[in-house]
């Protein structure tokens, strides 16, 4: 057992290094939109693009598809319960964005050819929104 251990403890430690170890596509994005998030409320800008890039290779088709902050019954005030999903090899979905961005609305794009997928933030008073998806 001792001799096991000491043979993969070096490889798992070294997996955990890697940056997208146990990540998936859906929250790779929510990490790209946190940091734009961060990026657009530490500046004086009102807009700010997210590039984001699958874990995926480049000619993966995808779609992403992120819910609304708020249901259609649901007050102006409530907790917010966006959900997000990217598809492809690396696929999955998560709400980890809703700590830091608004979605007033369904957003969605098919990228049947693969490549990047722009998001807008808007910085409206203390609130940064997913306003675009393209």
């Amino acid at each position: 057992m001792n001799a096991l251990l000491r043979l993969t403890l070096p490889a798992l430690l070294a997996l955990a290094g890697c940056g997208t170890f146990l990540e998936d596509n859906g929250t790779h994005l929510a990490y790209a939109l946190e940091k734009g998030a961060s990026q657009l409320r530490g500046s004086s800008e009102s807009e700010l693009v997210v590039h984001y890039q699958t874990l995926d290779s480049v000619g993966q088709s995808y779609y992403v598809e992120l819910a609304p902050s708020l249901g259609p019954t649901q007050p102006a005030g409530g907790r917010w319960s966006s959900y997000l999903v990217v598809s492809g090899k690396t696929s999955g979905g998560t709400s980890y964005h809703n700590r830091f961005v608004f979605v007033p609305e369904r957003l969605y794009i098919d990228k049947p050819q693969g490549g990047s997928t722009d998001l807008v933030l808007r910085k409206q008073g203390d609130r940064i929104s997913v306003v675009e998806i393209r």
